[in-house]
C-alpha cells in the first residue's frame, strides 16, 4: 500500500486541477454556467482522459489550457504510483538485506510506535508487522529511515531479508511476553549460526514475575559474547523515569518532612514496579526507609500475592495496604488526615487516563481541605496529547502550577535512549569497568566469582545492579549538593565528610538490592547459594570493605571527567525576599543597577558553582531579581510557593500579573508547594471583610523562613522599616541575621545539608 501522505497528495492534485478547470469554465461561459454546469463539470472531466476534443477550435481562457496540458500528466502519474506501488515497496525492501547497524523492530503496535518515531532521525529501522491489514503499515513507510517488512518475526527465515546478522539493536514489541521470549531465543541462535558481531537484543516484559525470573535462570542469558540480552518494560521504564525525573526526597524535604511517604493509589503492575524500583534506588543521607501506603478496593488480596512474590520486600521498606473503594469520593473523604499529611507524594496508577485524571482532581480537593496535606500528585497518562495536555508541566510557557504532574507517557517514555538504555549502559559500563580495574587483579577464579567478568561476561543480575549504580549517582551527588555538568572547570573532590555519607547510602543501596534478589550474608561468596560476606550493614563491614567504598566515591568526580567530559558543580542558592508592589518601584534603574552588581559579585565570589535563584514569585521584588537572574546569569529558577496555586494567585493585581506569573513558572527548574501548615484552603483563602488573614500571612512567613534556611546568600530588597505582623521583609531578614527561625517555621527535613547563614544582603530601594 502507498503511505497515506503520498495518496493524499495525489488525491489533493487532482482536485486542485480539477477546480483550475472549473474556474475556467465560468470564464467561457459566464452568464451560462449555471444552466451548463453538469455539461461544464464533463468537459471538464475530458481534459484528464484526453478527450477533450471540444476544447480544439475554441478561444480558451488560460485556466483551460493549464488544465489541458497538466491533467492528463497527473493523471497518467497517478495510475503509475498505484500499478507500481508493490514493486516499489520490494525495491526498497530488498537494498535492507545489505544494510548494516541497523535496528529491527519486531511488531508495529501502539507500543513500539512511539519508540519508532524516536528513532527516525538516528537509525536505520526495519519493521517486521505479521498483519498485512495493520494501519500503522502505511503511516510507518512514509517516516524517514523507517521500512516495513511484512511477515511473521517468529519465522527465522525473514531474518535474512532484514539482514539480523549485521542488526546493531533487535526490539521486541510482538505484545506477548511469551512470543517475545521465543524471538530472543531464535535470534540469538540465528546470530549464533551466522558467526556475526554481537547483536543487542532488548525483549520487551510486562509481567514482573517473569523478569524477575528469566533474570534468575542463567541459561537465558547464555552466550552474552553472541548477543547481549535486556529486558525492559514500560511499567518498569515508567518507574525509573518517574523516581529519576521527580526525586523522592526532593519531594520530601520541599513538604518539609523526614522520610519519603509515597501512596500509592490502585496496585496493579505499574504501582508494583514503582514499589519496587523505589527500594532499590531511594537510599537517603538521612538512612530513613521509603514508606508506602497502597489505597486499592483488593488490597488484603493483592497485599499477600505481592509479599509472597516478593518477601524480603517488608525488610527494605515500610509498607501498609489500606482496603477502600478509592473510586468514590466519600472514600477519599474518610482518609485520615493525619495519615495523609505525612504523604510526600500521590501516585495514581488506574490503566485509562479518564480514570487517574478524575481521580487526581478529585484527591487534590480533599487535600486542600486538609490542613498540610497539599503534596504532589502524580498522575499516570498515556499520551502527551490529550487529557495530559491539562497537567504537563515546564513546557516553557505559561504554566498553572497546581500540584498535579504527568508522567508515564508513551510518547516520552519509550524514547530510543530509554529502550535501547545506551546512555544508561555506557554510564553503567563505566561503573563495572572501574570496578574491574580496582579488583580485576585478585586472583579468583571468575566462573565463581562473575562480578569480575567484563560486560559481555557479566550475569544479567549484575548489569542491572551497575545500571542501579549509574542511576543512583545522582541522588548521591544531590546529598552532596552537587550536581552533573557538561562542561567542567579543574579538579573536584569530595570532602572528607561528603566521602564518609555517599560511601554509606552507596552500601545501603548495594545491600538492598542484594537482599532483593535472595542474597543473604555470608563468610564467603558462594554465588549459587546467594552468600556474600559484604551482605551486611555499613557498621558491620570490615575497615577494608569500607575503604573499598570510600575509595569508590573519591573516584567518581574523575571518572565523570575521564569516560564522560562531565564535572561537577556546587548548587549555589540565592534566595530572593523584598517589598511589594506599589511599595517598590521596579522600573527603577537604580534599582536593577543595585540588584546587578550584587549578583555579579556573588558570581565572581564563587567560581565554578551552579547557581539557583530561589523566589516566591510575589509581585515586585521576587519577579524583579529572578527576571534578572536568569537574564544576565542564566541561573536556574527554583520557586518555593507560599500557597497552592489557587489561592496564591488572588494576591496578583490583574490578569496580566498572573500570566507573568506564570510564564516564569514555565521557565523554572522546579516548582513546589510548601505544605498547608497554618490552615486549610478556607482558612488561608484571600482576606475576609476588609480584616487582615493571620492565618495566611503565616504562610507567607513560612516561605521567608524556607528561604532563610536554604539559600547561601539572601537578597533583600528592603527599606529598613520593621513591618507589623507576619511574614513581612523585615522579619525575614531579622531571622537571618539572627541564625535561626521560630521552630514554628523551621524545615526539618534532613536530606540535604542546610548552608551555613551568611548576613543578608540589603538593597535599600
Amino acid at each position: 500500500m502507498l503511505p497515506v501522505s503520498r495518496n493524499l497528495t495525489i488525491f489533493v492534485t487532482l482536485v486542485l486541477i480539477f477546480m483550475l478547470g472549473m474556474w475556467g469554465q465560468v470564464v467561457l461561459l459566464g452568464d451560462a454556467f449555471g444552466t451548463n454546469f453538469w455539461q461544464a463539470v464533463y468537459h471538464n472531466l475530458q481534459l484528464f482522459g484526453l478527450e477533450g476534443e471540444w476544447s480544439e477550435e475554441l478561444d480558451l481562457p488560460w485556466q483551460i489550457e493549464v488544465t489541458r496540458l497538466i491533467a492528463p500528466v497527473v493523471s497518467v502519474a497517478g495510475v503509475l504510483f498505484v500499478l507500481t506501488q508493490d514493486t516499489w515497496v520490494r525495491v526498497i525492501n530488498y537494498r535492507l538485506r545489505f544494510l548494516k547497524d541497523n535496528v529491527v523492530v519486531a511488531g508495529l503496535s501502539a507500543s513500539s510506535w512511539p519508540f519508532i518515531q524516536s528513532c527516525r532521525d538516528r537509525y536505520h529501522l526495519v519493521v517486521i508487522e505479521k498483519d498485512p491489514e495493520n494501519p500503522r503499515i502505511m503511516l510507518a513507510r512514509d517516516l524517514p529511515h523507517v521500512s516495513v517488512i511484512v511477515g511473521d518475526p517468529l519465522d527465522t527465515a525473514i531474518y535474512d531479508q532484514v539482514n539480523l546478522s549485521h542488526a546493531k539493536h533487535l526490539v521486541t514489541f510482538t505484545g506477548n511476553d511469551g512470543q517475545n521470549v521465543e524471538l530472543t531465543i531464535k535470534a540469538r541462535n540465528y546470530i549464533r549460526d551466522k558467526h556475526s558481531p554481537q547483536l543487542k537484543i532488548h525483549m520487551h516484559v510486562d509481567d514482573p514475575h517473569l523478569s524477575q525470573r528469566l533474570k534468575n535462570y542463567p541459561k537465558f542469558f547464555a552466550d552474552q559474547t553472541v548477543a547481549q540480552i535486556n529486558l525492559f518494560s514500560v511499567y518498569d521504564l515508567n518507574a525509573r523515569i518517574l523516581l529519576r525525573e521527580y526525586p523522592p526526597e526532593g519531594l520530601a524535604h520541599f513538604f518539609c518532612r523526614q522520610q519519603v511517604h509515597i501512596a500509592l493509589y490502585n496496585f496493579d503492575r505499574q504501582a508494583e514496579h514503582i514499589l519496587l524500583e523505589a527500594t532499590r534506588i531511594c537510599h537517603f543521607a538521612n538512612a530513613s526507609r521509603v514508606r508506602f501506603t497502597v489505597f486499592d478496593e483488593q488490597a488484603k488480596a493483592k497485599e499477600s500475592v505481592f509479599v509472597s512474590d516478593y518477601p524480603h520486600v517488608r525488610s527494605l521498606c515500610q509498607l501498609e495496604f489500606i482496603e477502600t473503594p478509592i473510586q468514590q469520593t466519600s472514600a477519599l473523604d474518610n482518609l485520615s488526615t493525619e495519615l495523609l499529611s505525612t504523604v510526600t507524594e500521590h501516585v495514581v496508577c488506574f490503566d485509562t487516563d479518564g480514570e487517574n485524571l478524575e481521580l487526581a482532581i478529585i484527591l487534590r480537593g480533599v487535600l486542600l481541605d486538609r490542613v498540610g496535606c497539599n503534596s504532589t500528585i502524580m498522575v499516570r497518562m498515556q499520551q502527551s496529547s490529550g487529557l495530559a495536555q491539562l497537567l504537563e508541566s515546564n513546557l516553557g510557557g505559561p504554566e498553572i502550577p497546581d500540584g498535579l504532574y504527568p508522567f508515564g507517557m508513551l510518547d516520552k517514555v519509550l524514547d530510543h535512549e530509554n529502550v535501547l538504555a545506551d546512555a544508561l549502559d555506557i554510564r553503567a559500563r563505566a561503573v563495572h569497568a572501574d570496578y574491574l580495574l580496582h579488583h580485576g587483579g585478585q586472583n579468583v577464579d571468575r566462573r565463581l566469582y562473575t562480578t569480575l567478568n567484563d560486560w559481555s561476561g557479566l550475569e544479567e543480575s549484575d548489569r542491572k545492579s551497575n545500571r542501579l549504580a549509574a542511576d543512583h549517582m545522582r541522588t548521591k551527588f544531590r546529598a552532596a549538593g552537587c550536581e552533573i555538568v557538561n562542561q567542567h572547570s579543574g579538579v573536584f573532590a569530595f570532602t572528607d565528610e561528603e566521602v564518609d555519607l555517599l560511601a554509606r547510602m552507596d552500601h545501603a543501596r548495594y545491600y538492598s538490592n542484594k537482599i532483593s534478589e535472595g542474597w543473604r550474608y555470608g563468610p564467603e561468596r558462594i554465588e549459587s547459594a546467594k552468600l556474600s560476606p559484604l551482605i551486611c550493614t555499613w557498621e558491620e563491614q570490615t575497615a577494608e570493605q569500607q575503604q573499598e567504598n570510600l575509595d569508590t566515591i573519591k573516584r567518581l568526580p574523575g571518572m565523570l571527567m575521564d569516560k564522560f567530559d562531565q564535572g561537577l558543580a556546587r548548587d549555589f542558592y540565592i534566595g530572593v525576599t523584598g517589598h511589594r508592589l506599589p511599595k517598590l518601584d521596579i522600573n527603577d534603574p537604580r534599582l536593577t543597577a543595585d540588584i546587578e552588581r550584587v549578583l555579579a559579585r556573588i558570581v565572581a565570589e564563587n567560581p565554578g558553582r551552579r547557581f539557583v535563584i530561589m523566589s516566591s514569585l510575589a509581585e515586585g521584588a521576587d519577579r524583579l531579581v529572578a527576571k534578572i537572574a536568569m537574564a544576565r546569569h542564566q541561573m536556574v529558577l527554583h520557586i518555593p510557593l507560599p500557597l497552592p496555586y489557587e489561592l496564591y494567585r488572588t494576591d496578583f493585581t490583574d490578569e496580566q500579573s498572573e500570566l507573568d506569573f506564570r510564564e516564569l513558572v514555565g521557565k523554572a527548574k522546579v516548582y513546589f508547594e510548601l505544605p498547608m501548615k497554618f490552615g486549610n484552603q478556607e482558612d488561608l483563602s484571600a482576606r475576609l471583610h476588609g480584616m487582615a488573614n493571620d492565618k495566611r500571612n503565616r504562610q507567607y512567613a513560612f516561605a521567608g523562613a524556607y528561604l532563610v534556611q536554604h539559600c547561601h546568600e539572601l537578597i533583600a530588597i528592603w527599606d529598613g522599616e520593621k513591618e507589623a505582623g507576619e511574614g513581612g521583609t523585615g522579619q525575614v531578614v531579622a531571622w537571618r541575621w539572627n541564625g535561626a527561625c521560630p521552630p514554628d517555621y523551621t524545615n526539618p527535613a534532613d536530606f540535604f545539608s542546610h548552608p551555613a547563614m551568611t548576613e543578608p544582603i540589603v538593597i535599600n530601594p
